[in-house]
């Protein structure tokens, strides 16, 4: 542990303290760069100690305090090192999540609690499924590109009826033009076209006893 402020910290605290805010929230907590860096820092000089130690203590590393230390920062850096790698996994992974659930965007509730680079893996991973979804249709000599992330459960029928609950303006469909989607209208359309509004709450199924 470390004495910082007047009071002791033990290695590892604010590696912990990142998962825990993973815990506590409902969906992703803002990206917290700031407790990566001191993460980052404190792996760094963990590092550093270890190296001094080795490097200085001569016959010394033979006795069982010294060689101890070294092992207790060695596995407290691993252990934060784990933790990060958890933390930047669990995050990725949450976010590949959405893009099934919601669709080619994130919503605009959500996107302040990603950084720069996830945002930027979203669309990255975006383009993947669509490369993807465009190799297989090919593959099956499809006339219309399919779209794997359309239904989360195998559907029923092809078309919904959906009543649309807040305004989203015309949307392009992939077999008949567009549709005006104003709030409080109800309209029978393909799945494949509306799906990821329903599931961005946009659009509500009317029909789902069928």
């Amino acid at each position: 542990r470390r004495v910082h402020g007047g009071r002791a910290n033990m290695y590892g605290e604010k590696a912990v303290e990142l998962l825990r805010d993973l815990r506590r929230s409902r969906w992703l907590p803002p990206y917290n760069e700031n407790v990566m860096r001191q993460v980052i820092g404190e792996i760094d000089a963990l590092y550093k100690e270890i190296l001094h130690t080795v490097s200085s203590a001569g016959e010394q590393m033979s006795m069982p305090e010294v060689a101890c230390g070294v092992v207790v920062q060695h596995q407290s850096m691993l252990r934060n090192k784990r933790c990060l790698l958890s933390y930047l996994q669990y995050r990725l992974d949450k976010i590949q999540q959405l893009r099934w659930e919601t669709g080619s965007t994130v919503p605009a509730e959500l996107r302040g609690n990603l950084s720069q680079a996830e945002l930027e893996f979203f669309s990255q991973y975006q383009n993947l499924l669509e490369d993807y979804s465009k190799n297989v249709t090919t593959n099956l000599g499809a006339s219309v590109t399919l779209d794997l992330t359309a239904d989360m459960q195998p559907p029923k029928d092809l078309y919904v009826e959906v009543r649309v609950l807040e305004d989203c303006g015309e949307l392009m469909l992939a077999e008949s033009g567009t549709v005006n989607l104003a709030k409080d209208t109800t309209h029978f359309l393909r799945r494949a076209d509306v799906d990821h509004l329903i599931r961005q709450g946009k659009l509500e199924q009317t029909d789902t006893d069928l």
